[in-house]
């Protein structure tokens, strides 16, 4: 979405990346991808990144950029070196989603405070990590994440139908969308899905046509199933699987909930539930609470707090016109602020100060 909204403004963006599953569909889109296998995370051993620093090198002779838009340190850091040897002296900037947060690897968040050229944090609690370690404030910024309103757009898709075909007609819905992952501090997933369909079992009987459907898969799903039979949850919980139509899964819930314990910042996932006019109801974690709009679209909750949890899903549940009018206040929320026209607008801002002549109307060039 940020490279299409560059290009419609008149600027070249071309790919670098280790390879994927959506290397063809960004090709589709009309944009150049390069491929260097040794960019990617578990390929860090000095050989790897020698070979990928001497290919972005040649890479970046060719294409010239005005901008190097990296979305991880070691991507940034190797594509900076590249240019130096290239003889280019090119601002950088880097999109920060994530640092490290086991303690026994705190070490790696060092890298963050030597990291060339400007850094991006998704929400301002990202920033304030980056602050702390070390990282000068002049060299930070929020950009958040963004969402394209014309695909997520409540109007365009069928509640009623999509409620449907999934078995969920007459029923209030609580859905939430992500991987399955499993993690080595918990029993669960990272998302937590298996600690909402404990919330929405201790308030069956307050709430019987209460159900929950799951959107996503992964390894951690037999976890969440056994947590399901467990709490005699057969019938009440929906597995969807890996979609891509998640406009229309979102259409079919009344309350989206992110009841992730670890690994968000600030995620996308509830940003298209507001958009698509859903209150939500999730983990305060990282950038999260960022996402309430002062407490008039979502509430947060302490991670793995099940009452807590059960407690905010009580409220939303009983009460449909606190659901619509919280609704109302999420997608208005994300109008104002989290557009992916406003995202690109303070990426752009980013590139600015960091030096990049993005804003001359001429059309340029961003190596990703």
């Amino acid at each position: 979405m940020i490279a299409r909204q560059m290009r419609e403004r008149g600027h070249h963006v071309t790919f670098v990346t280790s390879g994927g599953v959506y290397v063809q569909a960004v090709r589709d889109a009309g944009f150049t991808v390069h491929i260097v296998p040794q960019l990617a995370p578990n390929r860090h051993q000095p050989w790897s990144i020698a070979i990928a620093i001497r290919r972005l090198t040649a890479i970046v002779r060719q294409a010239r950029p005005d901008v190097i838009h990296g979305h991880n340190a070691a991507a940034t850091m190797c594509a900076h070196i590249a240019a130096r040897l290239g003889g280019e002296k090119i601002p950088c900037v880097t999109s920060v989603r994530g640092v490290e947060e086991r303690d026994t690897h705190q070490w790696r968040n060092r890298i963050w405070k030597h990291l060339p050229g400007i850094l991006m944090g998704v929400c301002e609690r990202t920033r304030e990590r980056l602050i702390g370690f070390g990282v000068p404030a002049t060299k930070t910024c929020v950009t958040y994440n963004g969402v394209d309103l014309a695909r997520f757009d409540p109007g365009r898709v069928s509640s009623e139908r999509n409620r449907r075909e999934l078995g969920l007609e007459g029923r209030i819905v609580v859905g939430t969308t992500g991987a399955m992952v499993p993690h080595s501090e918990v029993n669960g997933p990272t998302k937590g899905q298996h600690n909402l369909v404990k919330a929405v079992a201790a308030l069956r009987d307050r709430h019987p046509e209460l159900s929950v459907l799951l959107v996503g898969d992964g390894p951690a799903r037999p976890c969440v199933e056994e947590v399901v039979r467990e709490t005699g949850m057969e019938g009440r919980v929906i597995f969807a699987g890996r979609r891509f139509d998640i406009p229309e899964m979102l259409s079919a819930m009344d309350i989206y909930c992110q009841p992730s314990i670890f690994g968000e910042f600030f995620p996308n996932a509830i940003i298209e539930a507001m958009a698509m006019g859903k209150p939500w109801i999730g983990s305060d974690i990282a950038g999260l609470k960022e996402l309430t709009a002062g407490d008039s679209a979502g509430w947060v909750s302490p991670p793995g707090d099940v009452d807590a949890l059960a407690a905010n899903l009580d409220r939303l549940a009983g009460d449909a016109e606190l659901r619509a009018s919280r609704g109302r206040a999420a997608r208005k929320h994300v109008q104002a602020e989290l557009t992916i026209e406003k995202v690109v607008d303070r990426i752009l801002g980013a590139y600015r100060a960091a030096g990049a002549a993005v804003d001359t109307g001429l059309p340029r060039q961003q190596v990703i």
